[in-house]
């Protein structure tokens, strides 16, 4: 009898952990960078929903620009989802601000409650190398109003 309600147990856990939906949230968009070239930049984040546990788990939100690997780090905090500054980022918009912001999410306070259909976002720095020896590295640039990214939901295994 105990056995079968050990089987029972992890059958019945093995069935439900399959019900899980993963989604690729992502949006793209033509700017100037930081460095004053066109690009285009892409907006991501991963999204896990497991409705049978009433849960959700979320990747970390990404703006990469076009031929760069360059990111901006981001922390989810209390007030909302906010760009880290780097040492080598400049805050150009506001610098008697928090110099610890590089701009901010203004769709959403944590990842996990980001819209599916457009997000906006503001862009706060540029990237400023203290010397000649290393190179600027190109990431939106800095403007006071937002960018706004329209995105598409896709589901993937």
């Amino acid at each position: 009898m105990m056995n079968q309600a050990v089987r029972g147990l992890i059958l019945g856990t093995l069935l439900l952990s399959g019900c899980a939906h993963n989604y690729i949230y992502s949006g793209t968009l033509k700017a100037e960078d930081s460095q004053g070239k066109h690009r285009k930049f892409l907006l991501y984040w991963n999204k896990t929903e497991r409705p049978v546990w009433f849960n959700t788990s979320e990747g970390t939100v990404r703006v990469l620009p076009q031929c760069s690997l360059n990111v901006m780090p981001y922390d989810e905090r209390p007030e909302g989802i906010i760009f880290r500054a780097r040492e080598s980022d400049k805050k150009v918009i506001d610098p008697e601000q928090d110099r610890d912001v590089c701009g901010r999410v203004l769709s959403g306070n944590f990842v996990a409650d980001l819209p599916a259909d457009s997000l906006s976002l503001t862009v706060l720095c540029a990237d400023s190398p203290p010397d000649d020896l290393n190179q600027a590295k190109p990431y939106l640039k800095a403007r006071p109003e937002p960018y706004k990214f329209t995105l598409s939901r896709r589901e993937w295994r």
